[in-house]
């Protein structure tokens, strides 16, 4: 892939997993993502996560310019409220807390203190504004 023009590999990149490659991916990334892609060689947690990154990529590419926070899988967030201590593990596919699984940290938030909050905000992962 090293004799191709990063236009040629971003053609080839978007033949091979079907969308417009980020403009911020460099040819090292998309090289080794092609790779994986030729290989298959991803375990089914790597599958999984891949799966979640490109819908999260899908839905708007614009995810993966900072504007929006990624938490790996195995991220345990921990917070203190009213004196006791709540943790969440992140998984591949939602929010682990208390043995069940969440879709969102917000419906997480909002368990803990019985009101509306942005559960990236209630556990510290973003600034209010």
């Amino acid at each position: 892939m090293r004799e191709l023009s990063l236009n040629e590999l971003r053609q080839m990149w978007a033949k091979m997993w079907g969308l417009e490659p980020h403009a911020r991916i460099g040819r090292s990334m998309m090289e080794k993502s092609l790779t994986f892609k030729k290989q298959n060689n991803l375990t089914q947690e790597q599958k999984a996560r891949l799966e979640q990154l490109v819908k999260q990529y899908k839905h708007n590419p614009r995810c993966f310019d900072g504007s929006c926070s990624s938490l790996k899988p195995g991220t345990r967030l921990i917070r203190n409220w009213k004196g006791k201590r709540h943790s969440v593990l992140v998984k591949v596919d939602g929010f682990e807390y208390q043995d069940c699984l969440y879709t969102s940290l917000s419906q997480i938030a909002n368990d803990i203190t019985g009101s509306r909050w942005n559960g990236y905000l209630f556990f510290g992962l973003k600034k209010a504004s």
